[in-house]
Order: structure tokens, then sequence, then C-alpha cells
């Protein structure tokens, strides 16, 4: 039980600061940040999930588009160096950063997203995809509209077969005609 209760004060104060959050802003952002200090008192570290919900600077809860802004950058890991074999300098690969600005305290939060890996792919098990695809691309593909196609088509005609039976060649004009 003793073990339990650190984590049930922290839910407890994180849900009332949600309860909280648009009725009174203030007590929330107090509450979220009593939250945290309950968490590095009980020596966890801020995970970046918690860093992207709560300001750190102010405990405010961030909604994006509630006045707090997000934003994704393209960030260089490192610098330009001097030392290279082309053209004197070299760039490393740009990481993504997520850039939460708080609506309460304006404080900026960067949380540095993972590169995604690049698809390594061998020439080899790329003429093995083309050799199995190209058997399936000369199979003739079976008709199966071919019977729905001609029964629309019968029924077509039947349709105009019968408009042409109910018009009637009328010799000229009558009284009748200009009576409608």
């Amino acid at each position: 039980m003793a073990a339990a209760e650190p984590l049930l004060k922290t839910k407890f104060l994180s849900d009332a600061a949600h309860l909280l959050r648009f009725a009174a802003p203030e007590t929330s952002a107090y509450l979220m940040s009593e939250c945290a200090d309950h968490l590095s008192r009980q020596g966890s570290c801020v995970s970046d999930i918690y860093r992207q919900h709560v300001c750190t600077a102010c405990g405010h809860i961030m909604i994006p588009g509630q006045a707090t802004e997000l934003r994704l950058e393209a960030r260089s890991s490192c610098r330009k160096k001097s030392t290279s074999h082309r053209n004197g300098a070299f760039t490393s690969p740009k990481s993504l950063c997520k850039v939460l600005t708080c609506g309460h305290c304006k404080s900026i939060t960067r949380i540095r997203l993972a590169t995604p890996e690049k698809a390594a792919r061998t020439k080899a098990s790329r003429k093995k995809n083309d050799i199995i695809s190209e058997p399936s691309i000369e199979k003739p593909k079976p008709n199966t509209n071919a019977s729905s196609k001609k029964r629309a088509k019968n029924r077509k005609a039947g349709l105009q077969a019968l408009l042409s039976s109910q018009q009637k060649p009328s010799a000229g004009l009558s009284l009748a005609s200009f009576m409608k």
C-alpha cells in the first residue's frame, strides 16, 4: 500500500488539474506543477510525453490550438565541420524537433523526434519482386461484367421499344392539341 500512495497522489493531482483546466486555469497549473514536483521528489524523471503535455515552467496543460502553439522544425544535430573529404565542409543529417510554445508563460519546449531509419534494399531483392510480379500481369483477366453489360443493354433496348410503341404518329393538328 505504501508503494501505491505516490502513484495515487500524482494521479489525483493530475485528474484534479484536468478537471479545473477550463474553470480555473491558474489553479490547474498550480496542481500540475505540484504533480511535477511530487514526481521529482519520488526520484522519477519527467518523460517527453509529460513535457509535451504539461509546461515544465508554469504547469499549464498545453493543448495545441488553444493558445498553445505546435511547430515541427528540422534542425541539424551537429554544426558544419571544417574537416571533410569534399567541399571543405559537410553537414550531418537533419533531425526533426517538435517545438511547443506555452500559451500561458510563452516558454518553449523542444522535444527531439527520432529520425526514421533509411530503408536498405538490395538489387537482388528488387529483381525477385519484379520476377514474381511479371507473370501476374501477363494473365488474361476474365471479364465478369460481360453478362451484366448484356443485360443492361437488353433492358435499355426494351425501354426504348416501349417508348416508341406508346408514341403514335399524329395526322395533323386537331382541336384537342390546342386545348392542352
